[in-house]
């Protein structure tokens, strides 16, 4: 039977579809030019880590640890600064500082939600109870929830005394120790960390 138009325009189509041939799993690339583009990949991560620590070692300071004789040696500033940096550590948000008179530094932060005076005192001495007044008397002038007396010396008798009728925490030099700890472990940390950018 002869073919229609149709069909005899269709046919070489059908044709040329059957006669062609698909395989499948044929990389776009040779195998080892994937290899080579893996391991031009690699060595530039490896350079970026490599200038990412150069980059943080240059700032850090190994010696940074800082030990009682460290915070005993501070003047009033230095000593204000440094606690303002234990107390962040500990969770704490310090906004403001300021000057203490004779008796140190006050300090304002929060914390969990609480407004808190720390008074601040570098003494070679023990700390009177008169440090202690000065913490009540800011808690209540500046409407604080807490107040805090910190020193690297000790408290007297009396200073212990008024701080618990009056709720004030107290920090001597053993609780200061305890913080100093913290703060030496994060930074030892910080040091592992940049060491080995792999275990980070």
């Amino acid at each position: 039977m002869p073919q229609t138009a149709h069909q005899a325009s269709a046919s070489p189509t059908a044709k040329s579809h059957s006669s062609q041939t698909t395989t499948y799993g044929t990389p776009l690339l040779p195998r080892q030019r994937v290899r080579d583009v893996l391991d031009i990949c690699e060595a530039i991560h490896l350079d970026l880590l490599v200038q990412r620590l150069d980059a943080r070692l240059v700032h850090f300071d190994p010696d940074r640890t800082v030990s009682i004789a460290h915070v005993d040696a501070m003047n009033t500033d230095d000593f204000e600064k440094f606690l303002a940096a234990l107390f962040r550590i500990a969770g704490f948000e310090i906004d403001e500082t300021r000057p203490g008179g004779d008796r140190g530094s006050v300090m304002f932060g929060t914390q969990f939600g609480k407004r808190v005076v720390i008074h601040a005192i570098s003494e070679s001495g023990s700390v009177a109870a008169a440090a202690v007044q000065d913490a009540i008397s800011a808690r209540n002038v500046y409407a604080c929830d807490d107040a805090i007396v910190v020193t690297n010396a000790y408290f007297t008798r009396s200073a212990t005394d008024l701080a618990n009728a009056a709720g004030i925490a107290l920090i001597d030099r053993v609780e200061l120790q305890n913080y100093l700890d913290e703060y030496n472990l994060r930074i030892t940390e910080a040091y592992q960390e940049v060491a080995n950018p792999a275990l980070a």
